[in-house]
């Protein structure tokens, strides 16, 4: 029989106190044997089913604390925090309250219901010293509070520093202690309670938000950081390459090259080139001077798995082995186990039949404390430390709500096939330790045991520990490729695209209005009007004699129910009138612009692809590319209501002189005609 040692606890166990507080423990002496063991009287329970709660635990752990400043850290939180360093904090924090406080640091009790309910009312009720108690828990920013003789809301505090959005769950323990005092001290502070903090998040903190996720995508001392960063800038370089192509290609577009067309494309070139390459290149000046950080660095836990004893601090497996040996058992049982402790006396004695060396354990574990609450890690942890080759069995209560499983691992045995042994026991499921040990000790025997068995290497040791490698191959290799030949020019097809869309949806209807019936009409009776008012006064004889034709069929045209080609020659040949006797040495013959008459005299000729060949154009007009020309031609409506190009309508006399500009008798005489067929 053994005496059962105080399970996780803080670095420094304070024996004398812990021994006065566990009465029940006390049955044999530290270092007695089984064999000098006086025998339990009848009836009572073994030291293996002897449970001590949470509360006991703590509260002897309490006795030796400073009154009303009692701090405890339990030592299965060193897989997270310094133990000693953790107190010193949690006492600062604290001594700002001013009243006396009460404080565990402990993954255990834990949130299940097997725990029995919250442990702060029993550690007052054994303690019986007024003040604050708070249990915190390591890797969780839930916590419990309570307040005993004095006033102070700390439930209200706890709420407030909850609902605080700048508190990441999961924040370290220090900063909730720090957060809940505050909260106390100053209750108006950044942590009160705001009424609306619950209401839907306005556009500005979604666009932070927002932010916020985009920086952290690209942080250099992340995983994925240099890859997206990478990937982006190349994107960024692909968009420039694919704007100096179009360049480019609209130069080359335009004709053969003389000699400075040349020297403008190479240099676009050039340019384009040497710009995609600075902005894609840019960003990892960035990446690589930011310094190690983030996923780069293991944290001691991750550090601790890749080498024996795979634990930060051995505290726990030193005290679990040191037990192990001074009892001469093969089982170790915590305290605080939650799960049913009957029948692990008879297990204990089973254990020492066993044909290969067992050790079994139970005790609670949490995925907060230094073995990552994995069972494996405990198993190969305390073979590191005892030095002792074995099967270790390992229960624990964490699927207690279910049952109680076993995890079995061979330490140092060449005997026993790791995978061998993780088939018999895996599917073991029982509702007590007692029961899922003896289960695991029955597979036990059904495994064959000889010399050579396969027993691998621990597979937290390969786990995803590893940190990232250099930052510039992450840079070039997450997507940069992608980006810079495909991506990016593909991006910037997309745009010119949409751009050009839209300018085809936009200009389009703001130039018809411009130009619609309504317009055209509104033109054409002010135009020709002021030209009837020429022609009526003395300033007739000024009009050039080329013009008079024209000019006196546009008079007969508007009179004749005219249609929009009739109110655009309207217009034009209104127009020419007046600006010829606007400055009488004005040249009258030069054409209108072919693509849209409405915008004036011609300057120059270039290709039109409606005419299939040069034509007389404005200068806006002959400065734009062919697609633009195209979009430009006028638009009118016909007798039948449709709407088409005016070039098309080239039977109707307008068209066919260039309204006046070739042969302005004849066109006179062409459209007296159509007048008088209509």
């Amino acid at each position: 029989m053994i005496t059962l040692m105080p399970g996780p606890s803080r670095p420094r166990v304070r024996f004398p106190a812990a021994l006065a507080a566990l009465p029940a423990l006390l049955v044999l002496p530290l270092t007695a044997s089984p064999a000098a063991a006086e025998p339990a009287p009848p009836g009572a329970p073994s030291a293996y089913e002897t449970r001590v709660s949470p509360a006991e635990y703590y509260a002897d752990l309490m006795a030796d604390e400073p009154e009303g400043a009692a701090v405890v850290v339990d030592a299965a939180v060193a897989g997270l925090h310094d133990p000693e360093e953790l107190e010193a904090d949690l006492r600062e924090a604290f001594d700002a309250l001013g009243e006396p406080y009460h404080v565990v640091v402990s993954p255990f009790p834990g949130p299940g219901t097997e725990w029995g309910g919250a442990m702060l009312p029993a550690l007052h009720d054994r303690l019986g010293s007024d003040g604050v108690y708070v249990h915190l828990r390591p890797d969780s920013s839930l916590f419990d509070v309570a307040a005993y003789g004095v006033a102070l809301p700390v439930d209200e505090a706890r709420s407030a520093l909850l609902s605080d959005p700048d508190l990441d769950y999961g924040a370290p323990v220090d900063q909730i202690a720090e957060g809940f005092v505050r909260a106390l001290t100053d209750p108006g502070g950044a942590g009160a309670a705001d009424p609306d903090r619950y209401g839907p998040p306005s556009v500005g903190d979604r666009f932070a938000e927002g932010w916020r996720d985009f920086l952290d995508d690209l942080d250099p001392t992340s995983h994925n950081g240099p890859g997206n960063t990478g990937f982006l800038a190349g994107t960024l370089g692909g968009f420039v390459l694919g704007a100096g192509g179009y360049l480019v290609w609209r130069r080359l577009r335009r004709g053969p090259l003389g000699g400075s067309g040349v020297a403008v494309a190479t240099g676009t070139a050039v340019a384009t080139v040497v710009l995609a390459g600075a902005v894609s290149l840019a960003p990892l000046a960035h990446v690589v001077g930011a310094p190690e950080g983030g996923a780069e660095v293991l944290s001691p836990r991750e550090e601790a798995f890749a080498s024996p004893p795979y634990v930060v601090s051995t505290a726990r497996v030193e005290q679990i082995a040191r037990e192990m040996e001074e009892n001469t058992a093969p089982l170790y049982v915590d305290p605080r186990t939650p799960s049913p402790l009957d029948g692990l006396a008879a297990t204990a004695e089973r254990l020492a039949d066993t044909p290969v060396p067992v050790r079994a354990l139970v005790l609670p574990m949490d995925p907060a404390d230094e073995f990552s609450g994995d069972p494996e890690v405990l198993a190969h942890a305390l073979a590191s430390v005892s030095g002792e080759d074995a099967v270790y069995l390992v229960a624990g209560h964490q699927y207690s709500e279910e049952g109680v499983r076993v995890s079995a691992s061979a330490v140092g045995l060449g005997t026993v096939d790791s995978y061998e042994l993780w088939t018999a026991t895996g599917e073991i499921e029982e509702p007590s330790p007692a029961q899922a040990l003896d289960a695991a000790l029955d597979a036990l025997e059904g495994v064959e045991v000889a010399e050579g068995a396969y027993v691998g290497t621990p597979y937290f040791m390969d786990s995803g520990n590893e940190p990232p490698g250099p930052r510039v191959p992450r840079y070039f290799s997450g997507g940069f490729p992608a980006g810079v030949l495909l991506l990016g020019p593909l991006a910037f097809l997309a745009l010119a695209g949409t751009a050009a869309l839209v300018r085809l949806l936009v200009r389009r209807p703001r130039r018809d209005r411009a130009t619609g019936p309504r317009a055209l009409r509104r033109m054409a009776l002010r135009e020709s009007g002021a030209l009837r008012k020429v022609l009526a006064s003395d300033r007739a004889g000024e009009i050039p004699r080329e013009l008079m034709p024209p000019a006196e069929a546009v008079l007969i045209a508007m009179e004749h129910d005219p249609d929009d080609l009739d109110h655009v020659g309207a217009v034009v040949v209104s127009r020419r009138v007046m600006a010829a006797l606007a400055d009488p040495g004005r040249n009258v013959g030069r054409a209108p612009c072919r693509v849209n008459p409405l915008h004036g005299p011609s300057t120059s000729s270039q290709r039109l692809r409606a005419v299939r060949g040069s034509v007389p154009m404005c200068a806006s007009c002959a400065g734009a590319d062919e697609a633009v020309r195209a979009a430009r031609v006028l638009h009118v409506r016909d007798r039948q209501g449709g709407r088409l190009a005016y070039l098309s309508l080239d039977d109707r006399a307008w068209v066919r002189h260039h309204f006046g500009a070739e042969r302005p008798a004849r066109m006179a005489e062409r459209l007296l005609e159509e007048i008088d067929a209509r």
